[in-house]
């Protein structure tokens, strides 16, 4: 530690107690965060039981489970980044276009020097 009796890796986490608050906001952040926190555990813990069961059977068997764990771990994140990727901005542009359709909708004009304006010109038709 420091002179200053605080944990050098702190200053990782000043922030966090921002996101953790008991607010609306703060409740959208967990409601993302906590699931995606699981799925990330999900996967060394597969592993983990995989290597305790078949630690039993031999140390040839142990080690083709090795192997294999970390062929697939590699061949999922190869396939899996790239559709990541590619669906977050399909499903962000189909959120503001459909909040701008919903907006017009219900006869709400958006400010001209929106953002939203900014970032999807309209096209008049």
């Amino acid at each position: 530690m420091d002179g200053g009796g605080r944990h050098p890796l702190s200053v990782f986490f000043q922030g966090a107690r921002l996101a953790f608050r008991r607010d609306d906001l703060g409740k959208e952040i967990m409601g993302i965060a906590v699931p995606g926190a699981l799925a990330l555990l999900a996967d060394p813990l597969a592993s983990l039981v995989d290597t305790a069961f078949i630690g039993h059977i031999g140390p040839v068997e142990l080690a083709a489970v090795g192997v294999s764990i970390a062929v697939f771990n590699q061949v999922s994140r190869i396939a899996i980044f790239p559709l990541v990727s590619v669906t977050t901005s399909f499903v962000a542009e189909e959120d503001a276009t459909s909040c701008d359709r919903y907006k017009d909708e219900i006869g709400g004009e958006n400010e001209p020097d929106s953002e939203m304006d900014e970032l999807i010109p309209r096209q008049d038709n």
